[in-house]
């Protein structure tokens, strides 16, 4: 079931790319360390084998990019 979930998950993120274009994005750099989901004032990320930012919760106020220690996030 959860192998479902991450699959509708990476089918929304893409569709989320390709259809609208997001302020910021998590590159293949994430190491998943947990630090944006902490930090995040609107829950708008989620884990997985990379994480992902949820288009309709994200308010753009760029705290995640703020705190990733590896630089993955940045503006779309």
């Amino acid at each position: 079931m959860r192998q479902l979930y991450n699959k509708e998950k990476q089918l929304k993120l893409y569709l989320t790319i390709n259809l609208t274009i997001m302020a910021y994005v998590i590159s293949e750099d994430c190491i998943a360390c947990g630090t944006c989901i902490d930090e995040c004032p609107m829950g708008a990320i989620s884990e997985g084998d990379i994480y992902t930012i949820d288009a309709d919760l994200c308010t753009e106020c760029g705290t995640c990019a703020d705190v990733c220690p590896s630089g993955a996030i940045s503006k779309g």
